[in-house]
């Protein structure tokens, strides 16, 4: 028996996959075993469109949609040429609020790049329907970047960082005053969740690093907002970027999604740098997501804070960014911050929040982990720490003996929130962007409930040709298309996740 059509179409949406015939040149979409013209005994060379830059070659504007998509309102339907591939294909335009007035002809010709997002739910309680035919305009936010895979030249070294990719939605909020020192914060388009985060930030992560993307074997995907209860975002991921060597319409790689507050990725570093390490092991590399679309209840002063993105780290042994040289993890049965099974939004456990919950477990870790390395504070050039706000991070880094020019780097948090599960991560990714060779890194989470763990990375030689493929936690903080919403917007666009 064959696959349900539901299937066969979602491996199409999923990738921007067309076929040419080697014969006569022709091109088909959707993807075609065979030639029309040549018959069965044509020749036919997939082409995969996922990783390139098309262009706006038609469309129309839709003013009343069906009631799948009322949730973009006004959208633009497209055409996307890809002249490469001389391919056409149908789509819509994302990160876009249009005007009832706009006119198609003002987008013919712009360059676009794919992304992957979500298209319509079978109601509250189905299938959420997700697709690579969506494209934002390159002129109206980040630039394209290019895949293209290099051959390793430091192999089988300590594993560490391989490679890293942030992923911010170009949208924002700003605090009327200031919450926490936190100005402004960072929210989904209508059609995006967690789960486009952590494809987006592992797209850019296999970018950076340069892999081949048959080599990542595991997937650890770390989030507290999964747009499911029970099916995991991690299995999308895998289908979507093809990460492990292809069979059968899967492949041969595995993982989990995980869950422990704003620690849920981190956790699992650890994990990920041992595996590369293990023999039985047989992937070169393992990829670790923190990705969230923080939530928070309407007018609760968390909603001031929370924020959304996805960071995805890729760990190995070859060529390698930071190596991964300590680690200790510190936990207790602390209630700071818990959300019961059915409930909508999570809520703090009171007086437990800052003491004896974030700052007890974050200190302790860095503190300790220090005096059993026997490194002193003015031998870490770094300092990324979870931040929920901005004000806890410095309170933190000040009572374990750091300084403001060790930790300030990291406290991107008051452009764009609290990301929960990509919050440190983020701060660290801003670290890597800018750091050295031979500098060392302490990273220290925390995650409700409660727990923290500490890590010491040390920058390598590595980093300063693979920056060359990143696009910068700053750059992307500072975009200048970042486009500001009212808080209606904010709260449809955050509920949204529930539809």
């Amino acid at each position: 028996m064959s696959e349900p059509i539901a299937r066969r179409n979602l491996l199409v949406e999923y990738r921007l996959r067309t076929t040419k015939c080697l014969n006569c040149g022709n091109t088909y979409f959707p993807p075609k075993y065979f030639c029309n013209n040549e018959g069965r005994s044509s020749k036919m060379l997939e082409v995969d469109n996922f990783y390139e830059k098309g262009e706006f070659y038609s469309g129309s504007v839709i003013n009343e949609p069906t009631n799948r998509f009322n949730h973009l309102d006004t959208f633009v339907s497209a055409i996307i040429s890809f002249r490469e591939s001389k391919i056409r294909i149908p789509g819509r335009i994302t990160d876009y609020i249009a005007p009832k007035a706009i006119k198609v002809e003002e987008f013919v010709g712009k360059k676009v790049i794919p992304r992957f997002r979500r298209n319509y739910s079978d109601g509250r309680d189905g299938l959420i329907h997700y697709s690579s035919h969506n494209f934002s305009l390159e002129d109206d936010y980040y630039t394209h970047q290019k895949y293209k895979v290099t051959k390793p030249t430091n192999i089988n070294g300590k594993p560490g960082i391989v490679g890293y990719g942030v992923y911010l939605p170009k949208f924002r909020i700003k605090n009327d005053e200031p919450a926490l020192g936190v100005l402004e914060r960072s929210l989904p388009f209508a059609d995006e969740d967690t789960t486009t985060f952590a494809v987006e930030s592992g797209k850019r992560a296999i970018i950076h690093s340069a892999i081949n993307n048959n080599e990542v074997r595991k997937c650890f995907v770390g989030s507290e907002s999964s747009p499911y209860a029970v099916k995991p975002s991690m299995a999308t991921v895998i289908q979507v970027l093809e990460l492990g060597e292809k069979m059968n319409g899967g492949f041969f790689s595995g993982g989990i999604d995980s869950q422990f507050a704003c620690k849920a990725a981190t956790d699992l570093i650890i994990d990920a740098a041992g595996l590369v390490a293990y023999p039985v092991f047989k992937g070169k590399y393992v990829m670790v997501i923190g990705a969230d679309n923080s939530q928070a209840s309407p007018g609760d002063r968390l909603d001031y804070t929370v924020g959304a993105g996805g960071v995805a780290l890729i760990f190995g042994r070859d060529d390698v960014i930071a190596t991964l040289d300590h680690y200790l993890p510190y936990t207790s049965d602390t209630p700071d911050f818990y959300r019961r099974e059915g409930e909508k939004y999570p809520r703090h456990g009171g007086r437990f929040t800052g003491q004896p919950a974030y700052f007890k477990h974050v200190v302790t870790s860095m503190k300790t982990l220090m005096k059993n390395t026997g490194l002193k504070n003015n031998d870490i050039n770094h300092v990324a720490i979870h931040s929920p706000n901005a004000k806890f991070p410095v309170q933190a880094a000040q009572e374990a003996g750091f300084e403001k020019k060790q930790f300030e780097t990291g406290l991107v948090v008051k452009k764009i929130g609290n990301l929960y599960s990509g919050s440190t991560l983020a701060a660290l990714s801003a670290i890597l962007d800018i750091a050295k060779p031979g500098e060392r890194i302490l990273m220290t989470s925390y995650g409700s409930g409660s727990g923290s763990e500490s890590y010491i990375f040390t920058v390598t030689n590595q980093i300063e040709e693979k920056r060359k493929q990143t696009i910068s936690v700053k750059e992307q903080v500072e975009n200048p298309k970042k486009e500001y919403v009212d808080y209606h917007t904010y709260r449809k666009w955050k509920d949204i996740f529930y539809h």
